[in-house]
């Protein structure tokens, strides 16, 4: 499998988890915090996230590590684990550095 099927269904499988793992009150204070991957290597901050009509978090917006014109990358919030202040995803850098960045307006 190349590279970019192998991303895009690694992107399909964290928007499913996320989709299945839906909670009914969002939690607060996620903008701001670090993201990290396998092996504790962070991965970024969370830029914004964005919510389900019922106020469940849906996908969290991160911002790379590293220049700042990289644009976020979108991770489904079902796929993070919350770890002390911080949150994991289950990527590795070069998984993370892959994925397509995110377009997104001013708040």
């Amino acid at each position: 499998m190349n590279r970019t099927k192998l991303t895009a269904a690694m992107f399909a499988a964290l928007t499913l988890a996320g989709a299945a793992q839906a909670q009914a009150q969002a939690p607060s204070g996620l903008e701001g915090m670090t993201v990290r991957g396998q092996n504790g290597v962070v991965l970024g901050v969370v830029e914004r996230v964005t919510y389900r009509d019922n106020g469940a978090p849906a996908q969290v917006l991160v911002r790379p590590k590293g220049p700042p014109g990289a644009g976020p990358r979108s991770l489904s919030y079902g796929a993070l684990r919350k770890e002390g202040g911080e949150l994991s995803a289950p990527l590795s850098q070069a998984e993370f550095n892959a994925m397509p960045a995110v377009n997104v307006a001013p708040k």
